[in-house]
């Protein structure tokens, strides 16, 4: 039995509203239009990814050099863009040496695979690997200056390796929130709901800060301020969310603890406060991730995870972190 398989992932998410803007554009602040609205995703990866090598004695992948982690661009010189296609390739090959080009880190290599006959008398390269993945999020921003959007605040792995998945293309779309699984200690919640047929952008980053991309048609919403790193402190702060009652509302909690300078993006510990949000969710909970946060009218940040054991509490990314993301990291497709 061929042991090439797709996976899909999920991601986490979290949303809120906000009071007046104080800040000025003459204060040199950028002006955004707000998210908070739930998207679904559907990504591809630049190749193919190995999740897992077999570890018997007649695994060819193992025996050619393959590892966890190494991404399978091309096959006897073909381009790869997904599992079928190395898979046909594999089948195809009658046991013939197939030579492949591999991401290992940021180090091209050259390996050279023969496939072997399995109990079916097929061939087969004895790994698991995966091209894509999906789940729902949160929309932080759209900025009008580059007509990009920002949202999750922390990049898409690999469910099975924790790896950041590379880029090959992507799509967000609108979704809808049907139910809520309120998260308990020990247990993370999560939002659940569907993906629909309106697309709101095209990818091109994907990396530790959020994804990030084109939006495809003019977005409507309230335009705010960001808030310079200065300017963000602990205390009172909003959220802005999307429940399964398909409303975009404000929810009161607390920035606890600050750290700016972190350059893994948890810039912050946020803390639910709002009863109604903690009677519905428990806190924070997966679904919720990009969801912005306000503080004195304006945007200071996102929601990136959960805290597992204290879910009223999760981790922040500023919002000078996001932009300069996507500025310094966007292919413009």
């Amino acid at each position: 039995m061929n042991k090439i398989k797709k996976c899909i992932c999920s991601l986490l998410a979290v949303m809120l509203l906000c009071p007046a803007v104080t800040a000025s554009a003459g204060d040199g602040h950028r002006e955004v239009i707000l998210g908070g609205m739930p998207f679904g995703l559907t990504m591809y990866t630049g190749g193919v990814i190995v999740v897992n090598v077999d570890d018997s004695f007649d695994s060819p992948a193992r025996d050619c050099g393959i590892r966890e982690n190494d991404i399978i661009t091309r096959a006897d010189g073909t381009e790869i863009t997904s599992n079928e296609q190395l898979q046909r390739i594999i089948e195809t090959s009658e046991g013939e040496d197939i030579e492949l080009s591999v991401m290992r880190g940021k180090s091209p290599i050259s390996l050279s695979l023969t496939p072997a006959k399995n109990d079916d008398g097929e061939y087969t390269a004895g790994m698991w690997i995966r091209d894509s993945t999906a789940g729902l999020g949160t929309v932080t921003y759209f900025d009008e200056s580059t007509m990009s959007f920002g949202a999750l605040g922390h990049g898409i792995c690999d469910r099975d390796t924790g790896m950041l998945l590379p880029l090959g293309n992507g799509k967000i779309v609108k979704a809808d929130i049907t139910s809520v699984n309120k998260g308990e200690r020990g247990v993370a919640g999560g939002l659940n709901g569907y993906m629909t047929d309106e697309v709101i952008g095209d990818m091109s980053v994907n990396n530790a800060y959020g994804v990030y991309g084109r939006y495809t048609h003019a977005p409507e919403g309230e335009r705010v301020y960001c808030a310079h790193d200065s300017e963000i402190t602990t205390g009172k702060a909003y959220i802005i969310t999307t429940l399964d009652d398909g409303e975009t509302k404000q929810y009161e909690a607390r920035i606890e603890s600050l750290n700016l300078n972190n350059n893994t993006g948890q810039n912050m510990v946020i803390r639910v406060t709002d009863d109604e949000l903690l009677d519905k969710t428990g806190g924070i909970v997966q679904g919720m991730s990009g969801s912005p946060i306000i503080q004195d009218g304006m945007l200071v940040g996102a929601v990136t995870h959960v805290f597992v054991n204290s879910p009223e509490k999760g981790y922040g990314i500023s919002v000078n972190n996001m932009l300069r993301c996507y500025e310094e990291n966007a292919v413009i497709k």
